[in-house]
Parts: C-alpha cells; structure tokens; sequence
C-alpha cells in the first residue's frame, strides 16, 4: 500500500492529484471478487471528493521494465484528461493523444450484430 506523486508518471498535477496503490484511497472495498479483472480505477466525476485520483490493485500496473507508466496508468490518466465520458469521445480522443490509438479503437462502440432468427409456423 502507499501513494505516488503524478510527476513519478510525467502526468500534470493539476489533473492527477495522486495514484493510490493497494486498494481505493476512497476507501471502498476494491478489488472485490468480482472485480479481480479490474486492474485499476480513476476517480473522474465533478461530484467525487477524490476526483483526480488513480487507484490501482498492485504496483506491477505502475510501470514498465524501462519505467515507464504501464498502458493501465496511460488509460486511467486519460479518464482525468476527459473527466465524466467513460470510454466516450472525448476519453477516445484523449488516449490517442496520449499515443495509444490502439486502445482507443478497442473501446469503440461495436455495432450489434442481429441474427434473423425465423419463426416455426
């Protein structure tokens, strides 16, 4: 458990006030169970107390090998960039100019694939 500074990131700290690691610096029960795929969490609402936080599970989602931060934290620090979007436009737009196209195209909206199904007479 502990903290780090945005500028451990070369994140703005005007947008990022800190990464909380181990848990939830809200303090809520994170990761549960049913979370265990969720690596880590950004508080990006105006109506959050820690809005400007990122919360992450355990510290091998902090950097890479080179010390740079993980895909994860690029992610996260794009969901202060577009507070209040999810995985909308402006959090696509955000990511990508972080340099991750990649993941922004994978957080697009799929069509939905209807099958005709044909009813018994």
């Amino acid at each position: 458990m502990g903290w780090y500074r945005a500028r451990e990131f070369e994140f703005d700290p005007r947008v990022c006030r800190g990464v909380h690691v181990g848990g939830c610096v809200a303090g809520r029960r994170w990761p549960r169970p049913s979370d265990w795929d969720v690596e880590a969490h950004a508080h990006n609402t105006d109506a959050d107390p820690w809005s400007g936080w990122i919360c992450v599970a355990s510290e091998r989602s902090l950097f890479t090998a080179s010390r740079r931060p993980t895909r994860v934290m690029v992610h996260e620090y794009a969901h202060l960039l577009a507070p209040n979007s999810r995985h909308g436009a402006a959090w696509q737009e955000a990511i990508t100019e972080l340099g991750y196209p990649s993941e922004a195209e994978w957080h697009r909206p799929r069509p939905v694939r209807r099958t005709s199904r044909r009813r018994a007479a």
